[in-house]
């Protein structure tokens, strides 16, 4: 007879552990998880305690549910039963590891003109594609649109338009797009703009003075007038971007002690510099603000103060989502940021980097959303016989009933969870033809990023299960890698 071997998976969504010895599995609190051995039903301790010989391992966890019974059916009981893996044999882990928490980021794209970039009579073009899951599930297609600068005029005798007007009426063109405007938006850069200044000591007049300090980065001063060594007054020659109200930055130099608090950041995504006379200064407006006339355009951009200016994009694609009382475990989900690209056109149409530089920064896939960890722990309360009723007029009061919503809030599907896995077999000695002879059990241990003292927790529980391996003579060691 032949033996085929199974994959099984077994998901836990767990806060806390039991780390003290003696507990018992009736006794877990919904979501702690222990290690019980199977000679007496109560937890080992975590990390000193030894498993007993010729004893198996359990992970343990104190189930969700509230009840014992689905509509008070006595003839249905045992649901309010801890959650058991199967029995691991130390000697038979095979694999244990966990993963980054990875959180998602916005893709970004930004788009800079310089000094001389906009001649008068020639119109400037800018193309920004939208690519990814978002936009083909949305279009069906990707998609791009192309802004341009051929409603503004020179005045007699200008020889350059403001790159920083240019930038942002070809932006507004694109941004006004019917197709684009779902997938992308003007950036807000959060640069450092108004703050509160502690002159420090051992200063001098100096240029592009960085400055450390406070939840952003990329932020330099230039320090234009001193008073006994005290910062007097100054400029930014860079905004940076990231920054909040309320930050503290140092100015580095002197005697290290000048501070500037931050008293607002800017808002908007246009970024405009300013140099004179080896001198730049930087200051942040909104489209808006650019095309309104808050921003006095320059008619000699490229005169004796020479200005330059950047556009920054993100990917703003939001999915719809729909609450836990209507959720559905075949909703789609979006895991994928949308991809954003501007470009430079030259009056051909084709893409030119001779005047203008564009660039692009892809987004990043959150690591494991909520949205996957319900799905997950739902499939695994299916295999125990636990129904989720679901795409039925009246499937939220049958989960009521049946206690899947308990399951519903004991996940956060806006969360970014890390994710614990132990894999193990369990082999089968009475198999004639040596073939198939194991099942392959692989266990998730969800655990939400914010929730440190949890994480901690759970890595010293796999850390237990691997030292129990070791000791079995079972040299394994916890996998993990940035990446992942």
């Amino acid at each position: 007879m032949a033996y085929f071997n199974h994959a099984f998976y077994k998901t836990f969504v767990v806060g806390s552990t039991e780390a003290n010895a003696g507990i018992s599995t009736s006794a877990l609190a919904a979501g702690e998880m222990g290690i019980v051995s199977d000679s007496d039903w109560e937890t080992i301790a975590i990390p000193g305690g030894a498993l007993p010989a010729n004893s198996l391992a359990y992970l343990v966890q104190g189930s969700f549910y509230t009840k014992d019974t689905i509509g008070n059916n006595p003839g249905h009981g045992g649901y309010k039963e801890s959650v058991k893996s199967k029995g691991i044999n130390p000697r038979y882990v095979s694999r244990a590891w966990y993963t980054n928490c990875l959180v998602a980021s916005q893709s970004k794209a930004s788009l800079s003109l310089g000094s001389d970039c906009t001649p008068c009579g020639s119109t400037q073009f800018m193309r920004m594609d939208v690519k990814g899951s978002p936009a083909l599930r949305f279009l069906n297609h990707n998609a791009y649109a192309i802004g341009d600068s051929a409603n503004i005029c020179c005045i007699d005798g200008q020889e350059f338009l403001d790159p920083a007007l240019v930038g942002a009426t070809m932006a507004d063109m694109v941004l006004a797009n019917p197709l684009i405007k779902p997938f992308v938006a003007e950036a807000d850069v959060d640069g450092a703009k108004d703050a509160t200044l502690v002159g420090g000591t051992g200063y001098s007049v100096a240029a592009g003075v960085a400055v450390t300090g406070g939840s952003g980065s990329g932020a330099a001063v230039n320090i234009l007038t001193v008073a006994g060594g005290a910062v007097a007054t100054f400029s930014w020659a860079a905004v940076g971007s990231g920054y909040a109200v309320g930050d503290v930055l140092t100015i580095s130099g002197g005697g290290a002690d000048a501070t500037l608090t931050l008293t607002s950041v800017s808002e908007g995504g246009v970024v405009v510099s300013v140099e004179t006379a080896g001198v730049v200064s930087q200051e942040v407006f909104t489209i808006a603000e650019v095309l309104a006339g808050t921003y006095v355009a320059s008619t000699d951009p490229n005169g004796a103060s020479k200005v330059s200016a950047t556009v920054e994009f993100v990917g703003a694609y939001v999915g719809t989502k729909f609450g836990n009382c209507s959720f559905d475990s075949r909703d789609h989900f979006n895991a994928e940021p949308v991809e954003i690209i501007a470009s430079v056109l030259d009056e051909t149409g084709e893409v030119c980097n001779d005047c203008g530089v564009a660039t692009m920064t892809p987004g990043q896939m959150q690591q494991t959303q909520g949205e996957q960890v319900i799905r997950d722990l739902i499939l695994s309360e299916r295999y125990r016989q636990s129904p989720y009723n679901q795409g039925n007029a009246d499937s939220a009061r049958i989960r009521e009933i049946e206690m899947s919503d308990e399951l519903l809030s004991a996940v956060d599907r806006s969360a970014t969870y890390k994710a614990y896995y132990l894999q193990h077999s369990v082999p089968r000695f009475n198999n004639p033809s040596g073939l198939f002879d194991n099942d392959q059990y692989v266990y998730q241990i969800y655990v939400k990023c914010d929730d440190d003292a949890a994480n901690v927790a759970v890595k010293a529980l796999l850390d237990k299960v691997v030292a129990l391996a070791n000791a079995a003579g079972n040299p394994i060691a916890v996998e993990y890698n940035s990446a992942w």
